[in-house]
């Protein structure tokens, strides 16, 4: 069975590469890392440009919220 585990970013760059590091240093489970930013400016998407070859999609499109970033993340 696979987990996948979404993480939804607006401006989190202080967190976000923890967050993400402890989803792909995961060991004995299959699992994968889905990234939604609807468009921060603090530096996030440096951060996750610096991971995308390890996570599994990434989602760079405006949204109305955190409910509607997972619709992203399903299209």
């Amino acid at each position: 069975m696979k987990f996948s585990v979404v993480a939804i970013s607006f401006n989190q760059a202080e967190f976000l590469e923890r967050a993400m590091c402890s989803v792909l240093t995961q060991t004995g489970v299959d699992v994968e890392c889905i990234v939604a930013d609807p468009g921060s400016t603090d530096g996030s998407r440096e951060i996750i440009e610096r991971y995308r070859d390890q996570l599994a999609h990434v989602v760079f499109e405006k949204d109305e919220g955190l409910a509607d970033s997972l619709v992203f993340v399903d299209k």
